[in-house]
């Protein structure tokens, strides 16, 4: 197996298949990535990538690994990496019939929509599809209340992705995974629907989505857009 993705959910998986005696031959993570101090103390083979469309092919062909696991991945994996043998699986955190895209951006509309429900999903990886829209192995959702604001949903979203992963990996890498194609959200969100969010969001959601709390460190580009947003609407 190779795990591909970065920062404490990927040395969390790591960790875990470590635990479970799985083959895990490889770990595939940006240069400079925060769980590198960790994967070095765990003792695995490390590829520092920022191109693993480009890096991760021969060392592929190199181990025979029959399988890829996607996590917390912020690179979007090729045609040609998804065709070239391996199976591949990604986790997504969101319920992937509502919520493709960038997991902050998701967590985000999501609260700003008042949805009473969200969640985690574990899916294929396949050439050809939209992001997020392989067959889908197994879900975990859980309730948002009204008072919910980011820093809450998302951390749960973080959990169900870390229990989807640790209850179906030794299935995956077994070949029992079974995977189901479901009804898919017709788009996928990105930084440019943030201000057309904020606007449609009534001032109590939008107030709540942009709660960061201690996830702000991780998505600068986030608060910065809302704080562009907050300043528009001053003006």
């Amino acid at each position: 197996m190779v795990l591909v993705g970065g920062g404490a959910l990927l040395s969390h998986a790591v960790g875990h298949a470590l635990a479970l005696g799985l083959p895990l031959v490889l770990v595939c993570c940006p240069v400079d990535d925060p769980a590198l101090p960790r994967l070095a103390r765990l003792g695995v083979t490390v590829l520092s990538s920022d191109d693993p469309n480009a890096d991760l092919p021969p060392q592929l062909v190199a181990s025979r690994a029959e399988v890829v696991f996607s996590i917390n991945n912020r690179f979007l994996l090729s045609d040609a990496l998804l065709a070239s043998g391996p199976r591949f699986y990604n986790i997504h955190n969101g319920l992937v019939q509502r919520y493709r895209g960038l997991a902050e951006i998701c967590t985000f509309a999501a609260i700003c929509r008042g949805e009473a429900e969200y969640g985690a999903t574990l899916h294929r990886l396949l050439p050809g599809q939209k992001v997020d829209t392989g067959p889908v192995v197994a879900q975990q959702a859980f309730a948002v209340a009204a008072e919910d604001d980011f820093a809450v949903v998302f951390g749960r979203g973080i959990e169900a992705c870390k229990r989807l992963y640790e209850q179906h990996v030794a299935a995956i890498v077994a070949g029992d995974a079974v995977s189901t194609t479901v009804e898919h959200a017709g788009k996928a969100f990105g930084y440019k629907d943030v201000a057309r969010l904020c606007a449609e969001a009534s001032p109590e959601r939008r107030r709540r989505a942009s709660r960061l709390g201690p996830y702000q460190a991780f998505f600068p580009a986030l608060a910065a857009q809302l704080a562009d947003v907050d300043r528009h609407a001053a003006a």
